[in-house]
């Protein structure tokens, strides 16, 4: 009798350890798969760069009817460029929600599909004839009872680095008008 639950245990464990390791195992392959392009991963490692070079900007900020120019080198690019790091759609749970158009060899379009109410409506990737980023342009909606935001976003990258970004769009509370905006910035080399 004790032989058989010895026994029993012995292939409970061995059961549940090769649960644990079939479950690990789909957790790695679904971190590491990237089922669209990386504009995350782009963004993260030009916020890195341009921390280290600390390029000149030129930025052209407009908030209703005021407008403000700006030149400086001290900008922060984690804050600067974080909208395109939300622009990630290469999450697993987005994996089915985004249909893909390719009007041309070097263009992707990655569309929501009808229903799915996901911030980022649609992102466009222009890449140049050896595969590196040419250009990035998102559409981004939310809203809620309270407000609906909406922007356009746009990277235009020469030599793999970020050389204009331009951010446009509107906030508008309920019972309140729209609050356009817009951002213009020319990074030097």
């Amino acid at each position: 009798m004790n032989y058989n639950k010895l026994f029993v245990i012995k292939c409970l464990v061995i059961l549940f350890s090769v649960f644990l390791a079939s479950c690990d195992g789909d957790r790695v392959e679904e971190a590491g798969e990237k089922v669209f392009y990386d504009l995350k991963g782009f963004t993260e490692a030009q916020i890195t760069l341009l921390d280290s070079l600390k390029p000149q900007v030129y930025k052209t900020v407009s908030m209703g009817t005021e407008q403000n120019v700006v030149r400086s080198e001290d900008v922060n690019w984690e804050k600067e460029l974080g909208l395109f790091v939300q622009a990630d759609i290469n999450k697993p749970a987005f994996k089915q929600s985004y249909s893909i158009a390719r009007p041309d060899s070097s263009t992707f379009v990655y569309t929501s599909k009808e229903g799915d109410r996901l911030p980022v409506r649609e992102l466009k990737i222009v890449i140049d004839t050896v595969g590196n980023l040419s250009s990035a342009e998102a559409y981004v909606k939310s809203e809620n009872k309270l407000y609906v935001s909406e922007k356009h976003i746009t990277l235009s990258v020469k030599n793999n680095r970020i050389q204009q970004y331009r951010i446009v769009g509107f906030q508008q509370l309920i019972m309140m008008d729209k609050k356009p905006f817009s951002i213009n910035a020319t990074i030097s080399n």
